[in-house]
C-alpha cells in the first residue's frame, strides 16, 4: 500500500495527542521520587553547565547511578524556550514544564513515526483507531512527560520497533543497542526477540546481525562509559550497574514484589482500557501476529523479575494498540453485513469514551499525588520572595514533588 500524504485529519490527530499528553502534563505538573534524578540532573545541567561540583547527584546519588545521556538530551531541546524564559524573568517551575513537555514531544514524535508505518502497512483506518486508542487511554499519555528512565527510553524503543517493521535491521540494531546498552538493559529481552524473529524469517543473515550489532554495542558502551564516567568521577557502565543491582542481585525485590502474572491481570488491562476486548480478534492477521509475539514474549519473561510496576512494559503498549486497532478495523469494515457488526461498530465507538472517561477519572486522582509540589507551592504564596528564610525538604516533601526547579526565590536557603 503507498503511502499517502499526510491530510488535515492526519495533523488534527496529531495535534489531539500533543494536547492530551499536555493536558496530563497541566493537570499533574509534579514528579514523584522515581523521576527525581533525571529532573535535577536536566535542571543541573541547564543551570550549573560545566560546574559539575554543584549538581545534586553529589549530594544525593540514588540508590543506583543513572546515565547523564537522557538528560543532556533533553536539556538542549528545551535549552532555547528556557533562555527566553530567563530573560522574561520567569519562575523556574515553568522551565519544569518545558523541560518535561520536550520529553513529552519526544515521545510524540516517534509515536507518530510509528504511526505513519501503520497507516502504510495496514491502511488508514487502522492507524486512525490506533491514535484515537492512544489519546484515550491514560498511563502512556500520563507517563510521556515523566523523567523516568523508562521514558528516555521509550521514544528510541518506538522507532526501533518502526525500523523492524520496516525491515530496516541495521537502523533497527543500532536503535535497540543504544536503548538496551544506556538506557534500560531489559529491553534485550523484548528486542531481542524481535531480532530473533527476523533471524528465524531469513530477513536478516546472522554474520550482518553480528556485525551491525558489535558496531553498535561498542559505539553506545564507549559513548556511555565516557560520559557517564567524567559526570560520576568514577570508571561506570551505569545501565551495567543497574543491571546486576536487579537482575544478578535481585535487590529490585526490597522496593516491593507481585505475584508472577501481575501484568497479565492487572498492568495490561489497566492500561489498555476497553481496547484490550479487541486484542485478540485483531491478533487473527498474520502480520499482527508476527508484531504482538515479541511483546507478549517480553512480558512473560519480565514476569520472572519479582518487583514489577506497570511502567516496566509501557514499550510494549503502542504494540498492543496497534493490534487492538486492527481488531477495531475489522469490525468496522464489515459493519454492512450484519447487525451482530453493526453492534460491534458501536462498541468500537463506545470504548473510546469508556477508556476517556478512566483516564480522566485516573487523572483526577492522580493529581492529588503530589502533596509535596503543592506545598513548596504555597510557600511561595505566603512567604515574601525577599524574607531571609531556611526552608527545610523532607524526605516525604522530596518524593511528592519538590524539585531544583522549585527553587524560585535566591534569597532562601
Amino acid at each position: 500500500m503507498a503511502e499517502k500524504k499526510p491530510s488535515g485529519g492526519q495533523h488534527l490527530l496529531l495535534l489531539l495527542i500533543i494536547a492530551v499528553a499536555f493536558t496530563h502534563l497541566a493537570v499533574c505538573p509534579f514528579t514523584k521520587v522515581e523521576e527525581s534524578f533525571n529532573l535535577q540532573a536536566i535542571h543541573d545541567i541547564l543551570y550549573h553547565k560545566l560546574d559539575l561540583e554543584k549538581y545534586d547527584h553529589h549530594e544525593f546519588p540514588g540508590v543506583v547511578p543513572r546515565t547523564f545521556l537522557g538528560p543532556i538530551f533533553v536539556a538542549l531541546l528545551s535549552s532555547p524556550a528556557i533562555y527566553v524564559l530567563s530573560q522574561l524573568q520567569m519562575s523556574k517551575f515553568y522551565s519544569q514544564l518545558i523541560v518535561r513537555g520536550s520529553l513529552g514531544l519526544s515521545v510524540i514524535y516517534a509515536l507518530w513515526r510509528l504511526h505513519k508505518e501503520v497507516r502504510k502497512q495496514f491502511g488508514s483506518t487502522v492507524s486512525l483507531i490506533f491514535c484515537l486508542i492512544t489519546a484515550s487511554q491514560f498511563h502512556l499519555m500520563f507517563y510521556c512527560t515523566r523523567t523516568l528512565p523508562n521514558v528516555f527510553a521509550l521514544p528510541i524503543v518506538l522507532l526501533a520497533i518502526t525500523y523492524w517493521i520496516q525491515q530496516k535491521h541495521h537502523l533497527f540494531i543500532w536503535f535497540s543497542a543504544l536503548a538496551i546498552i544506556v538506557f534500560r538493559s531489559e529491553l534485550c529481552i523484548f528486542l531481542g526477540l524481535m531480532l530473533l524473529l527476523a533471524l528465524f524469517n531469513r530477513r536478516l543473515s546472522f554474520v550482518k546481525m553480528l556485525s551491525y550489532a558489535i558496531a553498535a554495542g561498542t559505539f553506545w558502551l564507549g559513548i556511555t562509559v565516557v560520559l557517564d564516567s567524567v559526570f560520576w568521577k568514577q570508571l561506570l557502565w551505569p545501565e551495567g550497574k543497574v543491571l546486576w543491582y536487579n537482575t544478578v542481585l535481585n535487590k529490585s525485590s526490597n522496593w516491593g514484589t507481585s505475584p508472577f502474572l501481575w501484568y497479565f491481570y492487572s498492568a495490561l488491562p489497566r492500561a489498555m482500557g476497553c481496547s484490550i476486548i479487541f486484542i485478540p480478534l485483531g491478533a487473527g492477521d498474520k502480520r499482527t501476529r508476527i508484531l504482538i509475539l515479541p511483546a507478549l514474549g517480553f512480558v512473560f519473561l519480565y514476569s520472572f523479575l519479582p518487583h514489577k510496576e506497570l511502567r516496566f512494559i509501557i514499550y510494549t503498549f503502542p504494540v498492543f494498540n496497534i493490534v487492538a486497532a486492527k481488531g477495531c478495523s475489522r469490525i468496522l469494515n464489515n459493519y454492512k453485513k450484519s447487525w451482530l457488526y453493526k453492534l460491534g461498530s458501536l462498541f468500537v465507538i463506545v470504548h473510546l469514551f469508556v477508556n476517556t472517561a478512566y483516564s480522566g477519572a485516573s487523572l483526577y486522582v492522580s493529581h492529588f499525588n503530589y502533596p509535596g509540589g503543592v506545598a513548596i507551592q504555597k510557600l511561595h504564596q505566603l512567604v515574601p520572595p525577599t524574607a531571609d528564610v531556611s526552608v527545610h525538604i523532607d524526605g516525604t516533601a522530596a518524593q511528592t514533588g519538590v524539585s531544583r526547579f522549585l527553587e524560585v526565590n535566591s534569597n532562601w536557603k
